[in-house]
């Protein structure tokens, strides 16, 4: 099996290389290099079809090592037999690391396929599906994303969640609302990102509706971000210093720890006081 694996290696390092060569060695004026914009390497059709026979032999083991090693490869051409593995179906570790390859190469091309297993059976596939996708810089996720917040699992659409307030994604503002209304926790962070100020009178309504954990974990990171003015900063920390649970006092002391040294803004006065008042975490 470790044979197996260093000829995976062996295969992709060295092709790749060797066809990245194509844009080197020219040289500039006084022998100076000259410069090249950088394109993804292209494995040599020999080599993929060598590890595309790896990648869909009867190895599991060998599978997953070639499907890994594709994905670091950064290959224009290798996210090919990894499609061909998804698209006939595989065992789930083959099919968690070839989701996890097509990841890790971000190309749009991939994006059709990993919309359909973002719907797989297995809530770990979905789970590597939906980071998959937020991995492509490609307007066209935000929708798989979008419908991934209604997902069954909660790692699930927690996933989604830190994808969507990655991409500082505003529409998915109401739809994370409405999941910390119902106390999912995974969408606390998030929604503190991505939150208008409209948004945050309703966050805060929530205290005894749902576990004050939840809501200190979002509107702890609502207080930290750089858009919001400190008046409304203020009274969103006092909204936390009436929160109860330990998630309220580690908000306003992680809030002052992001606060300049020299910053003598009014939040960070009320925060330093209520937590004097709570006293801090231990």
């Amino acid at each position: 099996m470790r044979l197996a694996s260093l000829v995976v290696v062996v295969l992709i390092s060295g092709g790749a290389a060797l066809a990245a060569q194509g844009g080197r060695g020219r040289t500039g004026k006084k022998g100076a290099p000259a410069e090249v914009k950088k394109t993804a390497p292209v494995l040599p059709a020999e080599k993929l079809a060598k590890v595309r026979e790896l990648l869909l032999g009867a190895d599991d083991a060998a599978s997953v090592e070639a499907a890994k090693v594709l994905g670091q490869s950064g290959a224009s051409n290798a996210f090919e037999p990894l499609i061909d593995l998804l698209s006939v179906g595989a065992a789930p570790a083959r099919t968690e690391a070839a989701v996890e390859a097509l990841g890790a190469l971000a190309d749009p091309r991939a994006l059709d396929v990993l919309e359909l297993y973002a719907g797989h059976q297995m809530p770990d596939v979905r789970r590597r599906a939906v980071r998959a996708l937020a991995a492509i810089k490609d307007e066209r996720v935000v929708p798989a994303l979008l419908t991934a917040l209604g997902d069954a699992a909660p790692d699930v659409r927690a996933a989604a969640a830190d994808a969507l307030a990655a991409r500082k994604e505003a529409k998915a503002g109401p739809r994370l609302l409405a999941l910390v209304k119902r106390n999912d926790a995974g969408a606390a962070p998030a929604l503190g990102l991505l939150a208008s100020p409209e948004l945050v009178p309703q966050l805060a309504e929530l205290q005894g509706a749902v576990d004050d954990n939840v809501v200190a974990s979002a509107l702890g990171e609502y207080v930290k971000r750089g858009d919001v003015p400190d008046s409304l900063r203020v009274d969103v920390v006092r909204t936390i210093g009436r929160l109860s649970g330990a998630a309220a006092t580690t908000a306003l002391v992680e809030y002052l720890a992001a606060v300049p040294a020299k910053d003598d803004r009014p939040s960070k006065k009320e925060a330093q006081k209520l937590i004097d008042e709570k006293g801090a975490p231990k």
